[in-house]
This record gives structure tokens, sequence and C-alpha cells, in this order.
């Protein structure tokens, strides 16, 4: 069956290149992340979701800017794989269909 995606009522494609605009339109909360879609693959045991975060270092006492970015997450047989940030959201979908092309069936 592949990897089937549900997105989010939430998501905005024209902002794939402007994570801040979630942010911006209060989507995404300062300090706050918001997932905007779910991918399946049953027959690898996968799941990953897409989503966006704001992070502002001066909150835990650390230097630099605040910054919105989305992240991937993936899973593996209900483990975690990874949990990486990027600037855009073709970005993190690159890396989510490199990472999925990858994998042999359950």
């Amino acid at each position: 069956m592949g990897l089937r995606m549900q997105w989010s009522v939430v998501y905005h494609s024209p902002w794939d290149a402007t994570p801040e605009a979630y942010l911006e339109c209060g989507i995404v909360a300062p300090g706050r992340s918001r997932r905007l879609a779910r991918m399946e693959d049953d027959t690898r045991a996968f799941k990953a979701y897409l989503g966006v975060q704001h992070f502002d270092p001066t909150r835990y006492g650390l230097p630099g800017q605040a910054q919105t970015r989305f992240f991937l997450s993936l899973f593996l047989r209900g483990r975690i794989v990874t949990l990486r940030t990027y600037p855009t959201l073709d970005a993190a979908r690159a890396a989510l269909d490199s990472f999925h092309a990858g994998l042999a069936p359950a």
C-alpha cells in the first residue's frame, strides 16, 4: 500500500518555505510545536510526523536567537529513529522520502 499521508487542517502549503508564518498566525505558540502531517506505512512498521516548532534558547538561559523551523520525527517498529529540524518543509520531505525509500518490508 505504501506511505499514507494525513495532513492537518492547520497545514498551509504556501508556507512550505516560511515556518515563521505558523508562529505569526498563532498556529504554533512560542516555545511550542505543532504537527502538520502523519505518515504511515504498515508494511514497513514505519510512522513519521512532519510539523513546525518554535524554539527560544533564552527561555533556558542559553544564548541565541529564537527560531521557527519544520521538524521530522521518524519511528520504526514503535521506536523513535530520529527527530531533526529543517529550514523548509521540502527539505524535511526529502529526508522523509530518502529514509522511507531505504526501508525493507517489516
